[in-house]
């Protein structure tokens, strides 16, 4: 049975620039696999200056820690203490792991070490100590560390300097009035403080303070105009010179702070807003540029895209530049294809920043979902020497909830495909029982009729073998149609019908389908109302004559004898209007979109019933949509139901000599 304490462990390791924290992340995953335990790399970020060295540093331990299989967490705060005590709080850390350095010396500060008071504030943590095996740590304390990685520039010296001449205009100004000497003092520390607003970097702040007291002890301290002063005003200048120095601090890291929460704040809202964008997404190249454009805002760096097809790469990547690195001009796309397939393969990151050749101009992610690879990107970081973990983690977030959005739009279109594909079949399920059923009476009518011929001719009268032969030849044109819906309707549900479209005069295709009218037509009086003026549609002729003879064989089928069905043509705009109008009982109330549905034949048939199993009216929808029409009903007072279908007209071109 498994140790639940075991089971509960929780191991943080605690990763800086340091050069022992290497060895310290190794011992922390060695213990972390000894316990079956789960193991934290944590890192505190603060606004200390940090040059480029210590950033590629922390950077490569984090990767380390990354690679023992560590999960990697950033946190801000100036305070590291406070910081991992909160954080080991919230995340139940039971064990923290610390590495043990030479006590660093300060001139000025003799404050409690790291782990005096983490003992403080995680009493209930257990905090493993890592020996410091190197000889020596070159972090130890300088003046020179104070302005590591600050450069001169002009622009802020103008400032300082500009600063520091206001405040002495000020100072002269208060002693001409008469005010106390400690008022000019705080009109310095003032100015100190807006040169570390102004400007960039903690030795402004330095200068500024060292430069209002020696501008203080030459201009406002007896004697006055020199650097010479009476020992009564040294605790004035050390106390101005600590106050200014404090204060342009304290100033210069807020301002440090408030900058990089800034930029943590956007950071977050691109990884806020992806979200909402992949869900507007409608299709999988959408879904890959949102995921693209995201990861160029989140970055400032141009992206590329290969999606995979087949899980191959596809042949030419979708390409996102910006100005800020000039592009992928001068990138060697061919031979960087291949760490993007690399990358395919094994499902690592790898480029720029990475273990895997280094040497490549980008970093390339892998799109990967639960089974499967969706595409790579491929983010341009030769012109950054680092992306920092919290971006790097903000990046794999982005890249997962973009798998995620794939892999729904995947299965949406599958369950469409298969939805389409069990429509298919009802369809198919549905035409096999109706036709079935509904081609049993014509065709025992067929046999038994021409049975009856064969059998006895002689003993039949003329008229009885008449009516004999009209039933034998009204159920086979009954089946001719039938058939004809049949594969028309196939054809169309397939997207297999080709349209033979050409100019031709819809009075025409009227005529010829009152030819080929069902034989109980006779029996209705069937009336024409043709266009005052020539109407040419562009058509296939064979099929609009189909759509009419389906909509007046509907009408006869569905009037008693003797019943009044009209026929009319006529203009409305640009397009052709063709109805079919009867004086029957019309269709139900809520029915008139429901009668071109597939298979429906309305509530009472007549007594016929085999005479129709639901095509034609589906049928003459298609063609007509399929022309660029469209096909409605309605019903009529006092009675009756009106057919009408709209084509556009064609356009007639005139030539003059």
């Amino acid at each position: 049975m498994p140790d639940r304490k075991a089971e509960a462990e929780r191991i943080l390791v605690c990763v800086s620039a340091s050069p022992t924290s290497a060895d310290v992340i190794r011992r922390a995953s060695a213990l972390s696999h000894a316990l079956g335990a789960e193991l934290i790399a944590l890192y505190v970020e603060n606004t200390d200056i940090r040059d480029e060295a210590q950033s590629r540093a922390v950077h490569d331990h984090l990767a380390l820690a990354e690679r023992y299989g560590a999960r990697l967490t950033t946190i801000y705060g100036d305070d590291p203490a406070t910081a991992i005590a909160q954080y080991a709080r919230v995340s139940r850390i039971t064990k923290i792991v610390l590495g043990k350095s030479p006590r660093r010396r300060s001139p000025f500060l003799t404050g409690k070490t790291l782990l005096s008071r983490l003992n403080e504030l995680a009493p209930d943590v257990e905090i493993i100590i890592v020996p410091n095996r190197l000889k020596s740590d070159d972090r130890r304390f300088a003046f020179a560390n104070i302005l590591r990685g600050e450069r001169l520039s002009l622009s802020n010296l103008i400032k300082t300097l500009f600063i520091l001449a206001a405040c002495t205009g000020a100072g002269f100004l208060f002693s001409g009035v008469g005010l106390a000497i400690t008022n000019i003092v705080l009109i310095y520390i003032l100015g100190v403080m807006g040169v570390a607003l102004l400007t960039t970097g903690l030795g402004y702040s330095l200068l500024s303070s060292l430069l209002a007291v020696l501008i203080f002890n030459f201009f406002f301290t007896e004697p006055y105009y020199s650097l010479a002063s009476s020992p009564d005003y040294l605790a004035t200048f050390a106390v101005m010179f600590a106050a200014a120095l404090l204060s342009g601090s304290l100033t210069s890291r807020i301002k440090a702070q408030s900058v990089l929460t800034a930029n943590k704040a956007y950071q977050t809202e691109v990884l806020l807003s992806t979200s909402q964008l992949l869900q507007k997404a409608e299709d999988r190249d959408a879904i890959l540029r949102v995921a693209q454009r995201q990861l160029s805002r989140l970055l400032e760096h141009s992206v590329l895209c290969y999606d995979l097809v087949n899980d191959e790469l596809s042949s030419e990547p979708a390409l996102l530049e910006i100005d800020r690195d000039g592009g992928f001009a001068d990138v060697p796309l061919m031979r960087e294809k291949d760490i993007a397939a690399w990358t395919v393969k094994n499902k690592k990151h790898a480029g720029r920043g990475t273990q895997m050749h280094p040497e490549a101009k980008c970093l390339y992610m892998a799109v990967c979902g639960e089974d499967r690879l969706w595409a790579v990107m491929g983010i341009r970081a030769d012109n950054d020497p680092v992306i920092d973990e919290y971006r790097k983690n903000l990046m794999i977030s982005i890249l997962d909830e973009c798998a995620l959005a794939l892999e729904k739009d995947h299965m949406t279109r599958e369950k469409q495909r298969m939805e389409e594909s069990a429509r298919q079949e009802a369809l198919r399920a549905n035409l096999l029982r109706a036709i079935s059923h509904d081609l049993r009476t014509p065709l025992t009518s067929i046999s038994g009729n021409a049975a009856i011929l064969l059998e006895n001719p002689e003993q039949l009268g003329d008229s009885k073998r008449t009516a004999l032969y009209e039933s034998i030849y009204d159920d086979a044109i009954w089946l001719n149609g039938l058939v004809e819906n049949l594969l028309t309707i196939t054809r169309t549900e397939n997207g297999t019908m080709k349209l033979n479209l050409q100019t031709e005069l819809i009075s025409d295709a009227v005529e010829e389908a009152l030819r080929h009218l069902d034989r109980n037509a006779s029996e209705r009086r069937i009336v024409t109302e043709p266009s005052n003026e020539m109407l040419l549609v562009m058509m296939d002729a064979g099929l609009i004559v189909q759509v009419l003879i389906n909509l007046i064989n509907n009408a006869v089928k569905y009037t008693p004898e003797g019943a009044v069905i009209t026929i009319g043509t006529s203009r409305e705009e640009d397009k052709a209007l063709v109805w079919v109008e009867d004086d029957g009982q019309g269709v139900p109330p809520g029915d008139e979109d429901r009668v071109f549905d597939m298979f429906y034949t309305g509530v009472k048939r007549s007594a016929d019933s085999r005479r129709g199993i639901g095509l034609g009216l589906a049928l003459c929808r298609s063609i007509v949509q399929a022309h660029g029409g469209e096909i409605r009903m309605k019903n009529i007072r006092p009675h009756g139901a009106r057919f009408y279908f709209t084509l556009p007209l064609a356009e007639v071109k005139t030539y003059e000599q």
